[in-house]
């Protein structure tokens, strides 16, 4: 099956391949069941940095490898393939720096861009609250206006790199100001807590976090672009991210179909090996449209972002046909290999269907994304 629609796409699958060779299959396992409190895998994510691949589509001029997104969404689907777990490493390191590139003066790009595009720190996205997550413009974090800049308080939660973070995107209310603001937050400070918070189902090795900020520190330049824009900030960003996680979906649910395949052809019952059996054909038939028509809609919306054209409603049906597509295509997976792929020791499909979970509910949930797509169909 051909999978490219432009012939830059066959490097990007053999530049991860190597990669992966390398640095993922060597710690995949280890990452994954490491004992709790896991600790951030700064080596490895150094190794994504050194590799180009934090910084896929970042200009060159501020340490990125000028790529278009179109070929990065390509990046994140392989990366994902061999390691959901380290495709999101890369994915969370791109989204984080995402607003300083878009939405940051000349200074803070030249300042953060290239150190978060080379993995020499670890940037996070600092958005979700307690209560406020898809109802992400009920914030209560609050930053007070000072004479050399600003102090923060609040509590964030469900935060990617959150507890490993060096610089913190933080999203939050300016004191008097009714809606959000984005403000650049070192966390190398006394008044910022991370924590790595335990016991995650899957997508182990890219440690999630909750962050405290007790009188917080950050000086007037740190706020990004305008008061008051902050939640465009954002939301511009997720229409971003939205088309990763369906690459990120795309990888997960192809190598469930290739494991799918693999099992199938070797697994002998009723004297013949269960490839031959039409219920199992037809589950493969099934994997293997939803895995075409998905990775179709991701291509698509990233071409639209590489044109400069509106994307947000091709983003959030790629987001959700993608999730949805890696969640069928693993469960059928999980069939086909029955107790082979129940247990870890067997197979992949354990860590896939624990991996896969979490592409329904971040960057906006399923029900979000129907909701934004019901808008743009339907007209508000």
């Amino acid at each position: 099956m051909n999978k490219n629609i432009d012939e830059r796409q066959q490097a990007v699958r053999d530049e991860v391949k190597a990669f992966a060779e390398k640095h993922i299959y060597p710690n995949s396992e280890e990452l994954d069941r490491m004992p709790e409190p896991r600790k951030f895998p700064r080596e490895l994510y150094g190794e994504l940095g050194k590799a180009g691949f934090i910084g896929y589509c970042m200009p060159k001029e501020l340490g990125g490898q000028g790529k278009s997104h179109l070929e990065y969404i390509t990046l994140v689907e392989e990366l994902c393939y061999h390691d959901p777990a380290i495709g999101l490493l890369c994915a969370v390191g791109e989204l984080a720096t995402h607003p300083i590139l878009h939405f940051g003066n000349d200074e803070q790009k030249k300042k953060w861009v290239p150190k978060c595009a080379s993995g020499e720190i670890v940037p996070a996205f600092v958005l979700t609250e307690p209560e406020a997550g898809s109802d992400a413009a009920n914030q209560k974090t609050e930053a007070v206006e000072t004479d050399d800049g600003y102090v923060i308080n609040g509590e964030k939660i469900f935060i990617m790199h959150g507890d490993a973070a060096d610089l913190g995107v933080v999203f939050c209310k300016v004191k008097d100001q009714p809606k959000l603001s984005a403000i650049l937050v070192e966390t190398d400070q006394s008044g910022w807590e991370g924590r790595t918070l335990k016991n995650k189902m899957g997508m182990r090795a890219a440690t999630t976090g909750g962050v405290i900020m007790k009188d917080v520190k950050a000086p007037k330049d740190a706020l990004l672009g305008e008061i008051g824009k902050g939640f465009r900030y954002a939301m511009t960003t997720l229409d971003s991210a939205r088309i990763g996680v369906s690459a990120q979906g795309v990888g997960i649910a192809q190598r469930a179909l290739d494991e799918a395949i693999a099992y199938s052809k070797k697994r002998v019952a009723f004297g013949q090996p269960i490839a031959k059996l039409q219920a199992i054909q037809w589950m493969i038939a099934d994997m293997a449209t939803q895995v075409a028509a998905t990775r179709h809609m991701c291509y698509h919306a990233a071409k639209m972002q590489d044109a400069g054209e509106r994307f947000s409603l091709e983003a959030s049906m790629a987001k959700l046909h993608g999730s949805e597509t890696a969640r069928f295509c693993v469960d059928r997976a999980m069939q086909i290999h029955a107790g082979y792929g129940y247990i870890g020791e067997f197979s992949q499909i354990e860590k896939l269907y624990r991996d896969q979970r979490v592409l329904e509910i971040y960057e906006g949930t399923s029900e979000v994304q129907r909701l934004v797509i019901a808008g743009n169909v339907i007209g508000r």
